[in-house]
This record gives structure tokens, C-alpha cells and sequence, in this order.
């Protein structure tokens, strides 16, 4: 039987809304037995008032850190330091960092180098350095509903019908297609699903079905085919494994 793997979670209170602490747990549980929940901020501050009663409700460990000077990154060090400490004094084999700072890709490198897998999580307004430091990073989506309910609320005017936004940005798509055409070279005409998930997710940290609103990468690509055309989904004789071939043009024998 398999090890269970320890987890643990770690939050910047100060870049991180309350509302999105389920869905930090809920994710956080996936990768194993979360037994580190340590939040961070500087809890005379207003600002983090509405984090009191999640501390409570998941049972974190709340770090206190005043803040020597205004627009230092104390808050980021603490988080730092505790994780270099659990890492080095418990028996962990995930961390999970909710924070949305690029100050904490240098941590994440040294993780990584100890061999722990990292998984990020935030909102998508940060640095693409920092999101593809991790093993996965995965956005909040409660972070991006509130901010689309406060951009209606100052916009009543609705955006125009025809205008759709991308499932998948330009360059993400080139390279997908780049991999799958690829694959199909060199593997007799099939791109099989897992080695298409395996090496966007090396390219990007960020491309997981999670992000896209799927359960699994059958999902996904489901939602991307369309945008692609060039391809037809096959499935082997085990009735299981997926893989794209080029389509075939109309009138092309």
C-alpha cells in the first residue's frame, strides 16, 4: 500500500481573500493528510479581520507578524522561514503555498530541489516566472468571482455578444500544438493524452484541468479540440487510452 502523503499548507493572509480558504483545503486535501496549516499576517490589521473566523473553522495555526516598516515584506519572510523549518523538522512531503508574491519563487526553488513537490495557489494576476516555479499552480476561483462581481458592479454596461474571451492563451496554444504534432511524429500517428498533460505541464505549471473548469484531462481537451480542428480523438483497443491523430481532409485519399 501505498505512503500517505503529508501535506502542508501555507497562507499569505495579506495577499489572499477569506473566501477562498474551502477551496485552499479542498485542493489541499487532494494531494494527501494536510497536517501543517499555518497562516500569516499582521492581525492588528483590519484588512485581514474577515481570515479570524476561517483560522478557526480549519483549525490553522496563526503566525503573528507586526510589521517593522511600512511596504517591507515581512510577512513573506516569516512564511519563508517557517517553511524552511518544517521542511527540515517534519516529515512533509507537499507544500502548498496560497499567495499570489513572486517574492516566494526563490522557496519554491529550494523546495523543489529538496525534491518536494510545490503546488501554488492565487489569483491569475501574477508574475508567469513565479506560477511556472511550481509543480502546479492552480488558480482560485472564489478570488476570481469576487473580482468579476465588483467589475459588474462598476460597469453596468454589458460587454458585447460577439466578443468571447480565449480558453487558452496564443502562446500556450502554439506550443500545444507544437507537442501534439510532435508526438504524432514520433510515435506512429498517436499523441497520447498522458504524454500531451505530462509536457504542458513541464512548459506550464498552470495548465491543469482545475484551471479550466474540467475534472480531467479528457475534459480538457474536449473544451480545446474545437479551437484546434486539426485532430481526431481515438481511443485503443483497452478502451481507455485516449490519444489525437491528424484528421483527415475531405476529398484527400
Amino acid at each position: 500500500m501505498d505512503k500517505v502523503k503529508n501535506v502542508a499548507v501555507f497562507i499569505d493572509a495579506e495577499n489572499v481573500p477569506s473566501y477562498s480558504a474551502k477551496q485552499i483545503f479542498d485542493l489541499a486535501s487532494n494531494y494527501g493528510n494536510v497536517t501543517v496549516k499555518r497562516i500569516f499576517a499582521d492581525w492588528s490589521k483590519g484588512s485581514v479581520k474577515a481570515w479570524k473566523d476561517e483560522v478557526n473553522r480549519y483549525s490553522m495555526t496563526a503566525v503573528q507578524q507586526f510589521e517593522v516598516q511600512p511596504r517591507k515584506n515581512t510577512i513573506d519572510i516569516a512564511l519563508i522561514i517557517q517553511a524552511l523549518i518544517v521542511l527540515f523538522e517534519k516529515d512533509v512531503d507537499v507544500f502548498c503555498i496560497a499567495a499570489g508574491d513572486s517574492d516566494y519563487t526563490r522557496l519554491v526553488r529550494e523546495l523543489r530541489e529538496r525534491d518536494k513537490v510545490v503546488i501554488g495557489m492565487g489569483g491569475r494576476n501574477v508574475n508567469p516566472g513565479f506560477v511556472n516555479a511550481f509543480n502546479e499552480y492552480i488558480y482560485l476561483f472564489a478570488e476570481e468571482k469576487k473580482k468579476k462581481e465588483k467589475g459588474k458592479a462598476k460597469s453596468p454596461s454589458p460587454a458585447p455578444q460577439n466578443e468571447k474571451p480565449e480558453l487558452i492563451e496564443p502562446t500556450q496554444k502554439k506550443d500545444l500544438v507544437d507537442i501534439i504534432d510532435r508526438l504524432i511524429d514520433d510515435n506512429n500517428g498517436k499523441a497520447y493524452y498522458a504524454q500531451i498533460s505530462m509536457e504542458m505541464k513541464q512548459k506550464y505549471s498552470d495548465f491543469i484541468p482545475k484551471n479550466f473548469g474540467c475534472n480531467s484531462f479528457k475534459s480538457l481537451m474536449e473544451k480545446l479540440l474545437p479551437a484546434l480542428q486539426k485532430y481526431s480523438v481515438m481511443t485503443e483497443s483497452d478502451g481507455t487510452t485516449m490519444y489525437l491523430t491528424r484528421a483527415r481532409r475531405e476529398g484527400r485519399r
